[in-house]
């Protein structure tokens, strides 16, 4: 049975390209205070999903700050714009330590070919991670993006415990036999396809069904997904929750595409 990330530390942990990213608008406080997800290594490469909460908050007629807080590996982190949004100041926090000053105005000679005037990316460190905002204009005011490791904070899904579900308990003696798709329209993966040995169908699972978690543990994207079933031996058995068949209907369908992972 083949583990697609053993050896490639490089392989993409993108989650769904089809969900939406998270950003900040100057012009929406509300909208702008939300929660978001990605997918990172921690030390040792295995793959983990942080959940990164956004708020933004006015300082005056000028100013605006942009923050964002996770923990990942039992520490915590806090970035923290400042953006002048008339004289053109950007600041940069990470847990209160000034990592990044800029003042630009109309330097468009000195921007990265297609980024406009007034844009701006500032790249720093957070812990052992590399840490990147983008801030753009928008429709009347300014958008802003954090990327950690180069992966890009995507709005967070509809929480996995709102979704009904089932627990089926599959034995890995055979192949598990299916294929996975990150789930754009909301928590965990797709059951998309099955092979024709399955150890996953002949547990219960369904094509069409969303896979939530393994072994108590939430799963956001099919790379996840494939490194957790790998992490159970041959011949135990391993649970698996999955939605509902009416919990998200939209899922059915759906068949594998450039965003699919056969697991086997």
């Amino acid at each position: 049975m083949s583990n697609p990330m053993a050896g490639n530390p490089s392989l993409a942990l993108n989650l769904a390209p089809t969900r939406k990213p998270l950003f900040a608008a100057s012009n929406d406080l509300e909208g702008s205070n939300k929660a978001g997800i990605v997918t990172v290594r921690d030390s040792v490469g295995t793959p983990r999903s942080v959940r990164v909460v956004q708020k933004e908050e006015p300082e005056g007629m000028n100013m605006i700050r942009i923050s964002w807080f996770y923990i990942f590996e039992d520490k915590s982190y806090t970035i923290d714009l400042r953006h002048g949004r008339l004289s053109g100041i950007r600041k940069i926090y990470v847990n209160k330590t000034l990592v990044d000053r800029d003042k630009r105005f109309f330097d468009a000679l000195v921007q990265p070919i297609g980024l406009s005037a007034r844009s701006s990316v500032h790249d720093f460190d957070i812990g052992s991670k590399k840490g990147q905002i983008r801030v753009d204009p928008g429709v009347g005011g300014y958008n802003y993006q954090l990327f950690i490791d180069g992966r890009i904070v995507e709005a967070a899904p509809q929480a996995a415990n709102e979704v009904k579900s089932k627990v089926l308990r599959v034995h890995k003696t055979k192949r598990i036999g299916m294929t996975l798709q990150n789930n754009a329209d909301g928590p965990g993966v797709i059951v998309v396809q099955f092979q024709p040995e399955s150890a996953a169908r002949d547990a219960g699972v369904e094509i069409g069904d969303i896979l939530l978690s393994i072994n108590g543990e939430p799963i956001n994207t099919h790379e996840i997904a494939v490194y957790k079933i790998d992490q159970v031996k041959e011949g135990e058995a391993f649970l698996m929750s999955v939605a509902e068949e009416s919990a998200l209907v939209s899922a059915r369908g759906v068949r594998g595409g450039e965003d699919s992972l056969l697991y086997t």
